[in-house]
């Protein structure tokens, strides 16, 4: 006889979700700390290329973790189909594709100075530029973010009450 897979409670979903929000923020708080590390630096020391590269390295690997926490942890059930929750579906329809490029904008970021070993000058001249592109796109998919968040955690979990029949 095949296993078949016992529903999570919704109580249990709840939990899970509470946990996963919770990741999501502690990963958001990392990537603005380090931000505006780099940010700091950038603007205060032009000739410290060690520095702005070990600090970059972090922040490159801060911020693809929290990327990874969202879609990985938080929008994969809305991606997936598996979100049953109107009012969410709604949201989720409205600002996913605005959440989907501020993470390609991050990961192109990401692609250009992940491998501080080969960086040229030109692409530590260009970092503060680039930095505020990427501060602003971060500023909206937090935006975005804390939209999607308050509604997970006041949109009820109780399924829909249907008649049964005798």
């Amino acid at each position: 006889m095949p296993s078949e897979t016992i529903p999570e409670a919704p109580s249990e979903r709840r939990a899970r979700t509470r946990k996963e929000i919770k990741k999501l923020i502690e990963d958001r708080n990392n990537v603005l700390s380090q931000y505006y590390n780099l940010a700091r630096l950038t603007e205060d020391s032009k000739d410290d290329r060690s520095e702005t590269t070990e600090l970059l390295e972090e922040f490159c690997q801060e911020l693809v973790d929290y990327m990874a926490a969202g879609h990985f942890e938080i929008y994969r059930r809305i991606e997936e189909g598996n979100e049953r929750r109107d009012e969410i579906l709604t949201l989720a329809e409205k600002i996913m594709p605005r959440i989907n490029t501020t993470t390609q904008i991050a990961i192109a970021f990401n692609d250009l100075y992940d491998d501080t070993s080969n960086i040229d000058n030109e692409a530590i001249e260009q970092l503060p530029n680039y930095l505020a592109k990427l501060g602003e796109e971060l500023a909206t998919r937090i935006d975005l973010e804390d939209q999607l968040i308050n509604t997970l955690l006041t949109v009820s979990n109780k399924p829909a009450l249907s008649a049964v029949g005798a």
